[in-house]
């Protein structure tokens, strides 16, 4: 814990606090991870905890721990999801020659 900044300190409290009241079955809210935070005398930016509430809002704490985690990092970036996704159109598949001869076409020619 020595090698970390305070940013990713307090990260990790608010990650601890949201486990520990969803363990204690308690709804996660900034209001109370604020409240641990402060017990715990750990410094933090209102934005943070929102953003992190935010996260959890929108994934399930369990799944989060049954999947290992495995949704992604929590960024302060605007949310995508609610944004059309470009698709790319496929490519069309590319005719066949018409100069195949039959003997191509069964394997004839390679060694004849």
């Amino acid at each position: 814990m020595e090698n970390l900044s305070q940013e990713q300190i307090t990260e990790k409290a608010i990650i601890y606090s949201a486990l520990m009241l969803h363990d204690d079955e308690i709804k996660v809210t900034s209001e109370k991870i604020q409240n641990v935070l402060k017990s715990a005398n750990i410094p933090f930016e209102s934005y943070m905890v929102d953003m992190y509430v935010r996260f959890f809002e929108n994934n399930e704490i369990g799944n989060l721990i049954s999947s290992g985690g495995s949704v992604g990092t929590v960024t302060a970036e605007p949310n995508t999801a609610d944004k059309e996704e470009e698709e790319e159109p496929e490519p069309e598949p590319e005719p066949e020659s018409e100069s195949e001869s039959d003997d191509d076409m069964f394997g004839g020619g390679l060694f004849d």
